[in-house]
């Protein structure tokens, strides 16, 4: 049995610079894992199915990971380098939250395919593996690479980029958000310009984020008016530690909400100050001072 962990994701900054004939969005992003991980278990069968053996509010037909696990075979079969009678059993214990914009999902799939080649002993090149996985969803293949990186087109040119900006409280509302449901809103700018590779290079010496903004952000707040209350709240905790508005931002498509910080004390000060609020309990599911994993 393999155990693995699959951490979850913050964007640093997200701007949506077009958008292509087959309806795919351009992007360009700083994406950035962070030490909040679900733990994933495969253990290797020899009937043939692919199972997965936790239990979600999702079917396991419609689980990323289930399609993942199941496309890997697919073409490991059609290429002839696996037996059809292999299978899995596939656990996953659950930490970073659904809808939340933490790319959750992505990085499980990543984490199971990257984990079935070595189990099924089996090597697709990066290539082969990179296009299966954007065809699952436009984080997967950020996942199966490791550290932060510069993230463009529709999330299959990457580079390598490693911020200063290492610590970061990250806040979950209570409201989900479903990643097409902002992306297919018509009130979503879809030319926003790329941020200027100096601009960038002088952003990664700063231990504290804070150029470039989210796109996705005005469009998922008015679909969600709590959230513009939520990211209110983390202000006035990031002020009261000398921070400025603009080291606080949504990750993603929403809904969380994270403040970066000058240390990993910092952000465990401005993490208790939330917990203190007696609004707290009732407006996040989540609070955690996190670190990036480099």
């Amino acid at each position: 049995m393999l155990q693995l962990k699959a951490p979850a994701k913050l964007n640093l900054f997200l701007h949506v610079t077009g958008q292509r004939s087959d309806g795919y969005h351009l992007l360009q992003s700083l994406f950035v894992p962070i030490n909040w991980c679900d733990e994933i278990e495969l253990t290797p069968t020899h009937d043939g199915a692919i199972e997965r053996r936790s239990s979600h509010p999702w079917p396991a037909e419609d689980d990323i990971c289930i399609k993942a696990a199941r496309q890997l075979k697919a073409v490991a079969m059609s290429q002839g380098l696996m037996r059809p009678s292999l299978g899995c059993d596939i656990f996953i214990h659950k930490s970073i939250p659904h809808g939340a914009g933490l790319g959750g999902g992505s990085s499980d799939a990543a984490t199971c395919l990257k984990g079935l080649q070595e189990l099924w002993q089996i090597s697709l090149s990066n290539t082969e593996l990179a296009e299966l996985g954007l065809g699952l969803g436009a984080d997967v293949p950020f996942f199966l690479r490791t550290g932060p990186a510069l993230v463009t087109g529709i999330g299959e040119t990457l580079r390598r980029l490693v911020p200063k900006a290492r610590h970061f409280v990250v806040a979950v509302p209570r409201v989900e958000v479903a990643t097409a449901r902002i992306f297919q809103d018509k009130n979503l700018r879809r030319n926003n310009p790329a941020l200027g590779e100096d601009a960038i290079e002088a952003a990664l010496e700063q231990s504290v984020w804070t150029l470039g903004h989210n796109d996705l952000c005005e469009v998922a707040f008015e679909l969600f008016p709590e959230l513009r209350i939520d990211l209110e709240l983390l202000v006035r905790a990031a002020g009261l530690q000398g921070l400025p508005p603009e080291a606080v931002r949504m990750s993603g498509s929403g809904s969380s909400l994270f403040c970066s910080c000058e240390s990993q004390a910092q952000a465990e000060r401005i993490m208790q100050w939330l917990v203190s609020q007696p609004a707290s309990s009732q407006r996040f599911r989540g609070l955690r001072a996190v670190q990036a994993y480099l």
